[in-house]
């Protein structure tokens, strides 16, 4: 009575084997189809030499796409991509830098008034040192005058080598006073520049200034309840 038993036993467990290895076939069957340099498409059980480099797809074995085989980019489509990223970059260094910025401004001042007393001391700063480079041009005027009378006594004979010496050092301190004159002159309007900026973007950023005696929060700071 028990050799049937096993018979059948052994019948079901050979059916179930076969099954088991007919899904694993099944589920590992790949078709690989793409079209040739020509055009043609072609495919096979297994990767072809022909679609290396070219789209293509793998299907299962009921004809459904598994996957898609995407073609290598082109050298101008690798450009383009890399010419995205680079600018991609860019932006994100420029927001990151922004944001620095944005930081630093708020930790600088306290309100707009404070802008506007920074401006004022930068000014006086600027002022002074001016009026002390138009001092010393008066001075070295005064020392080129001197030297151009003295200077009259040797129209007619060989000028002393000393003489000589202290009319081309005035020269040379003239001329730099005067371009650094000149650049206090443009430093003033630079400096106006400077706070008109941080006065326009401190206000974005506070919404129009904070209340005298408060600092605002920085950018990207939940405001304290």
């Amino acid at each position: 009575m028990q050799v049937p038993f096993v018979r059948l036993t052994l019948a079901l467990a050979a059916a179930l084997v076969c099954a088991g290895s007919w899904a694993q076939s099944s589920a590992t069957t790949r078709i690989y189809t793409c079209k040739d340099a020509n055009g043609k498409t072609i495919t096979a059980d297994r990767p072809l030499p022909e679609c290396q480099g070219r789209e293509g797809r793998i299907l299962g074995k009921d004809g459904t796409t598994i996957q898609r085989i995407d073609a290598p980019p082109t050298a101008e489509q690798l450009a383009t991509r890399e010419a995205e990223a680079a600018k991609k970059k860019q932006e994100d260094d420029r927001r990151r830098e922004q944001l620095r910025k944005d930081k630093a401004l708020i930790n600088t001042y306290e309100n707009v008034d404070d802008i506007e007393s920074k401006r004022q001391r930068a000014l006086q700063q600027v002022e002074r040192e001016a009026r002390e480079s138009e001092k010393r041009m008066s001075l070295l005027q005064k020392q080129a005058s001197d030297n151009s009378a003295e200077a009259e006594f040797y129209k007619k004979k060989p000028m002393p080598a000393d003489l000589r010496r202290r009319i081309d050092e005035n020269e040379a301190a003239l001329r730099a006073e005067k371009l650094l004159y000149s650049s206090k002159r443009d430093e003033v309007a630079q400096v106006n520049l400077k706070f008109d900026d941080d006065k326009k973007r401190y206000m974005e950023l506070t919404g129009g200034g904070a209340i005298a005696g408060s600092a605002p929060p920085a950018p990207g700071t939940a405001p304290k309840k």
